[in-house]
């Protein structure tokens, strides 16, 4: 990892994959019918909203108008789903608002920054932001403290 990454305009790769490890297991299996990375759940719906249309195949070129143009051939519709799922939740979380950054994802992702989510995905900006998901509210930073508790003796 790269402590204070955000700080020093730089992106922590580790955070993207241990992310996919979270979401692809954690969330999807807590709630298959919003995280599953299936045709027909909630955030396949916002993925295929974003992406221009469904596409099982990386298509040659996205429609207009599509914000998250990921093109590497070998993602097919559950990676893509991943890498979608990844995508909001940083920018949500303001972690891919940084100088620089915009230029370095543009040819993937436009929403870099909880704004441009808001407005240009608001389907997958409710869904991230919606309590009873219980979902980060904070990007992981590696500064952290210890709840205090006491263990007592069982009677």
């Amino acid at each position: 990892t790269i402590p204070n990454a955000r700080a020093q305009n730089r992106f922590d790769g580790s955070l993207e994959e241990i992310l996919h490890m979270v979401t692809d297991v954690g969330w999807a299996g807590a709630y298959p019918e919003v995280f599953a990375r299936l045709p027909g759940t909630e955030i396949s719906n916002a993925l295929d909203k974003a992406r221009g249309g469904r596409f099982e195949e990386v298509p040659k070129q996205y429609p207009d108008g599509a914000w998250f143009t990921y093109d590497d051939e070998t993602c097919d519709y559950d990676c893509q789903n991943s890498e979608y799922i990844y995508w909001v939740l940083t920018s949500i979380l303001e972690g891919q608002d940084f100088s620089g950054r915009y230029e370095q994802i543009k040819d993937e992702w436009r929403l870099n920054t909880r704004e441009k989510l808001e407005q240009g995905d608001p389907a997958a900006y409710a869904l991230f932001t919606d309590p009873k998901y219980r979902l980060p509210t904070v990007l992981p930073d590696g500064k952290y403290r210890a709840k205090k508790f006491r263990i007592q003796k069982y009677p």
